[in-house]
């Protein structure tokens, strides 16, 4: 590890790195408003908006992409902090723990919501777009019992068993890959340190260096991540299955390793973030458009029969110049409105992590009780995250953020109670236990 900064707190892409995780909320929101909804989502509004469709590819495109951008930037100064063991303890704890509980506790809660979804898709007769794999087990259970009530059948599925044999990875994918990073990590470090003080890690470092200082800044890693997207389809494809999807992989670990490049240079983090506000434009202005014009247009040739192949290579590279504009956009934006720590966004970004596991069930409940309201789709869309954002902070403060879940989330925290919580906080530390009172680590 270099050392042209100090080890600090960075406040600005904690919060960051929080907002890429309320996006997930409202991209999920999304989706059952989408003109073409992915089969996988249980719920249809009845009233879809091309919209949603617009806003689930603008997000999809850059969300995890910077997420594990960061995760890079903050696994490079957990081992810098604590070396090798003392990131993988953390990792162990703040990733593998969340991801163990969250599949035991919350990925049944999701398919029994879905479930339910499904039972009264097969009972309404008819649903706009693609079946879902889930509604072909529920027109069993309809046909097994049609007397039974939605509610029976769906307790019945869950207290069966079956859920647990449908075990699918669901918005727990990211943490997934993680843990494979964080291995892979562990595996090549060592190898890694032998390169300390080469002319081949002098090298990297100044290309390195010449890239983020430079204007290619944007348009050199797009360049490099041009390859990767290519055994994809349109978009990034999203993993969807246990065995994990080596182009996806190693897609997001680039991400990943120019994160761990960035914090090894962090005398670079605000040059990265330079240029924001045209970076943002740009990619919003110009270079969306562009992209949604050549795979609307691109899909259309698809359907006719035509090759699409230069089609694809167009919407390709749209697709990552896009992203690394976002991404560096979005950077800098939150270096210069969030430099200083606010007590708000302080709360907010150590919510997010809750708030992004516990969401689906609340957003799929609550879009089904909308689905057939005679209202525009902006006006439900915009009721469902707001029901579904007072229920995750709700749980969050009242249920996990002083107790041993928050612990394990973001770090031990206190209510403040004046005196005796202070005592009490100035006794742990001076036995040596890590204790937090307003901060996450």
């Amino acid at each position: 590890m270099s050392a042209h900064a100090p080890t600090d707190r960075y406040h600005a892409l904690d919060s960051l790195r929080g907002f890429a995780m309320f996006l997930g909320v409202l991209l999920h929101v999304a989706i059952s408003f989408m003109v073409t909804p992915p089969a996988f989502w249980p719920v249809r509004d009845g009233n879809p908006t091309p919209l949603a469709d617009l806003f689930l590819i603008a997000v999809h495109d850059f969300r995890m992409q910077l997420f594990f951008l960061l995760a890079g930037f903050f696994g490079c100064l957990l081992y810098k902090r604590y070396g090798l063991a003392g990131l993988t303890k953390h990792r162990l704890k703040r990733v593998a723990m969340p991801f163990a509980l969250a599949l035991l506790f919350v990925v049944p809660t999701v398919q029994a919501v879905g479930m339910y979804a499904e039972v009264e898709n097969i009972r309404a007769g008819s649903v706009r777009g693609e079946p879902s794999p889930q509604r072909a087990h529920a027109a069993g259970l309809v046909a097994a019992n049609p007397e039974a009530s939605t509610a029976r059948l769906t307790a019945d599925y869950v207290l069966s068993g079956a859920s647990f044999a449908r075990f699918p990875l669901l918005h727990l994918w990211f943490l997934y890959y993680l843990l494979l990073f964080v291995v892979t990590v562990a595996v090549l470090a060592p190898l890694l340190g032998r390169l300390t003080g080469t002319r081949l890690l002098a090298h990297c470092d100044a290309a390195f260096r010449r890239v983020v200082e430079g204007r290619g800044r944007v348009l050199v890693p797009a360049l490099l991540t041009f390859p990767l997207m290519l055994p994809m389809r349109w978009i990034v494809d999203t993993p969807s299955t246990w065995n994990p999807q080596w182009h996806i992989v190693g897609y997001y670990f680039a991400f990943f390793a120019f994160g761990g490049m960035l914090f090894r240079h962090r005398d670079l983090v605000p040059t990265f973030g330079r240029g924001w506000k045209l970076n943002l434009a740009l990619a919003t202005l110009v270079v969306l458009p562009v992209w949604v014009g050549l795979i609307v247009t691109g899909a259309a040739k698809q359907r006719e029969g035509t090759e699409v192949f230069a089609w694809q290579l167009g919407g390709f590279a749209a697709s990552v110049l896009y992203t690394w504009l976002m991404i560096c956009g979005l950077w800098g934006a939150f270096l210069r409105l969030f430099a200083r720590e606010y007590a708000w966004v302080r709360y907010m970004a150590d919510s997010a992590y809750w708030c992004y596991l516990a969401s689906l069930t609340p957003i799929v409940a609550f879009q089904f009780a909308v689905k057939d309201w005679p209202l525009p789709a902006l006006v439900k869309g915009a009721l469902v995250t707001g029901a579904t954002m007072a229920v995750l902070l709700a749980s969050y403060e009242c249920l996990v953020r002083y107790t041993f879940i928050g612990a394990i989330l973001n770090g031990r925290k206190y209510r403040k109670r004046g005196p005796l919580a202070a005592s009490r906080v100035a006794r742990e530390a001076a036995s040596g236990e890590p204790v937090e009172t307003g901060h996450s680590k």
